[in-house]
């Protein structure tokens, strides 16, 4: 690729060799301020001809001023600066969705990542650290996707936005990397939020063990932490799905784009009832949302107004909600354990508007303030033996 900066010095003559300028006319001298413009943020002739090739060339400027910000060196030299092998370096990185090659480069600032993977590892093993490496990889990649993505739609091509000419489009370019270089130190703060959010949800579900029981979930009726049969550390939780109905027929009468924007307002409406709940969202699956919450109660809560969120909406189809409570493994930020499938299976039993619970949810939840129906036992798909449901829903004014 050659050296990353040079002195911004313009060279016609090479531009012209490398077919970059076009015949003399009205695209000729935009053409000239563009490459001039490159040419000062300090883009070498290898980089502008690659970036035209690819039919990105104002996008080089925002490519420019994140190499500014993180220099690369190359591989070997990140592994030397961390004491560690090209092997090692290379297993972590990839890890964190990185592939390396031996004669590659990488930003300067993975030293730190490396070091404090050395660290991680050193407390709590090499594989459990390994694993939350690629939690974080993938969330770094959800982030800078989605950052991309927000800026073609709203400055890319054919959008609102979109510059005039092509240095227009540079200097955007260039302006939104800028403001995206915020984001890792606006992360850092709202991680840390987080951490204490998280703590704060654990330490109800799990606790500490001890021998009286004081300081644990055992004061609070939950007992220290359990284990599965297989070991493995659990928690209790109150987990819910809630799915819209008949998507599939309803995604035919649209277009992407109304689907798309629906689907967002289902989203943020699942999002902002669980976070007011104390609770979270897992994840979305598709047209389903996966949540947890600190108590029946709350889950039941969330469930209830994204069911109401969604009947409001013009254009969603009705929505139905499952709440089972009991005990769940958890890993990289997700459940799993046959309670999880449980309840997936059970909100196929609940009709379009209501929510249906498991028989352990219904004795968790407190009498008033709810209503509880019976549904007898349903044998739902997958399940070896039939579980008894109750439809379950806000007393008159609740």
């Amino acid at each position: 690729m050659g050296a990353p900066w040079n002195d911004g010095t313009v060279d016609r003559g090479a531009w012209d060799k490398a077919r970059l300028l076009p015949p003399d006319g009205p695209g000729a001298a935009a053409r000239v301020a563009l490459l001039e413009y490159l040419a000062s943020l300090g883009a070498t002739l290898e980089q502008i001809v690659e970036a035209h090739a690819s039919g990105n060339l104002p996008g080089l400027a925002g490519e420019l001023v994140v190499g500014r910000e993180r220099p690369p060196v190359p591989v070997a030299d990140i592994a030397a600066r961390a004491h560690v092998s090209y092997e090692r370096l290379g297993r972590v990185l990839l890890a964190a969705g990185l592939p390396v090659t031996a004669d590659g480069t990488l930003p300067v600032d993975l030293v730190e990542v490396m070091s404090a993977f050395e660290q991680g590892a050193g407390l709590m093993g090499e594989d459990a650290i390994l694993a939350f490496t690629r939690v974080l990889g993938a969330a770094a990649i959800t982030i800078a996707e989605a950052a991309v993505a927000l800026f073609y739609a709203e400055m890319g091509p054919g959008a609102p936005r979109e510059g005039t000419d092509e240095l227009a489009r540079a200097r955007a370019a260039e302006m939104a990397t800028l403001a995206f270089a915020n984001v890792p130190d606006a992360l850092s703060r709202l991680l840390l939020a987080q951490f204490e959010r998280a703590a704060r949800r654990t330490q109800l579900s799990r606790g500490w063990s001890s021998p009286d029981g004081i300081g644990t979930g055992a004061e609070r009726g939950g007992g220290a932490p359990e284990q599965t049969a297989l070991g493995e550390p659990s928690e209790k939780v109150a987990l819910g799905f809630i799915d819209l109905v008949g998507s599939t027929a309803w995604a035919e009468g649209l277009s992407l784009r109304e689907q798309n924007l629906a689907l967002s307002r289902f989203e943020s409406a699942a999002w902002s009832r669980a976070v007011l709940a104390e609770g979270r969202v897992i994840k979305m699956i598709g047209d389903e949302v996966f949540i947890s919450a600190p108590s029946v109660e709350s889950a039941c809560r969330i469930a209830v107004d994204i069911c109401r969120s969604v009947a409001a909406d013009p254009v969603l189809p009705p929505a139905r909600g499952a709440v089972g409570y009991g005990a769940v493994v958890p890993r990289e930020g997700d459940y799993f354990g046959p309670l999880v499938n449980l309840v997936a299976r059970l909100v196929k039993v609940a009709v379009p508007g209501t929510l249906v619970i498991t028989e352990e949810a219904a004795q968790s939840l407190p009498g008033e303030g709810w209503t509880l129906e019976d549904l007898g036992l349903q044998q739902l798909r997958g399940l070896g033996r039939p579980v008894r449901a109750f439809a379950a829903a806000p007393a008159p004014g609740g």
